[in-house]
């Protein structure tokens, strides 16, 4: 006669068999959910900083077309679109790139004064801080004195698909050029290239810093670059 096992200890058996493999799949769910989560926070920071990036060069090329007063498509600037040239009021916010040695004096002398250096995105060198981008509070006194995409080119940022780009409360993207004098004869005579040398009528060089910060709060893009200013070959 065979013995027989009770079916209550069987219907145990299978409810904990059952408990089991519901376990197992929550986890297998949640771990795919945390999987998908870490991929979207990773694919959202990489498209935060591709557009801040994207931004700043943005701001970069906006900045050589205000030294060089053109707009975006190399046209001459108009006076009402752009930054008016030969006018000097720092204490006013009316700074135009110099042109000649005297207007470079007189510039070094009028933002020389302030701190930091700057009006209306031009800067001499005296009072820059040195990678002012580092320091939140520092950074915040700058953005005052940097300059939003299209502001001195008639560039219209709605034209470039970037947000970063707007101006007004939402501006996330702000360029400053430091105006630096160059020797031409000394330069050359340390060793350096004279074709690489400025335009005698513009011997200057123009350094070039532009901050994008991102959506995110820890995402921000700084660029930097020298504009040397030569005659177009005819």
């Amino acid at each position: 006669m065979h013995a027989h096992r009770p079916r209550s200890r069987q219907r145990g058996i299978s409810l904990f068999i059952v408990l089991v493999m519901v376990l197992l799949s929550t986890l297998l769910v949640l771990g795919s959910s945390r999987t998908a989560l870490i991929g979207e926070m990773a694919a959202g920071h990489d498209s935060d900083h591709e557009r801040a990036l994207e931004a700043a060069h943005a701001m970069l090329r906006d900045a050589e077309f205000d030294i060089t007063g053109e707009h975006p498509d190399g046209s001459p600037c108009e006076a009402s679109a752009c930054r008016p040239r030969g006018v000097l009021d720092a204490s006013a916010g009316k700074v135009s790139f110099p042109t000649t040695a005297g207007e470079l004096l007189d510039l070094q002398a009028a933002l020389g004064a302030m701190s930091p250096s700057c009006a209306t995105a031009i800067c001499v060198a005296d009072k820059v801080p040195a990678q002012f981008w580092t320091d939140r509070k520092t950074l915040d006194i700058m953005k005052k004195v940097g300059a939003s995409y299209g502001a001195y080119t008639g560039a219209n940022a709605s034209d470039t698909g970037n947000p970063l780009l707007a101006s007004g409360a939402g501006q996330r993207a702000w360029y400053w050029v430091e105006v630096l004098p160059y020797e031409t004869t000394a330069a050359i005579a340390g060793g350096l290239a004279e074709d690489l040398a400025p335009d005698s009528t513009t011997p200057y060089v123009y350094r070039i810093t532009a901050i994008a910060q991102g959506l995110r709060a820890a995402t921000q893009t700084v660029l930097q670059t020298t504009l040397v200013r030569k005659k177009r070959k005819s």
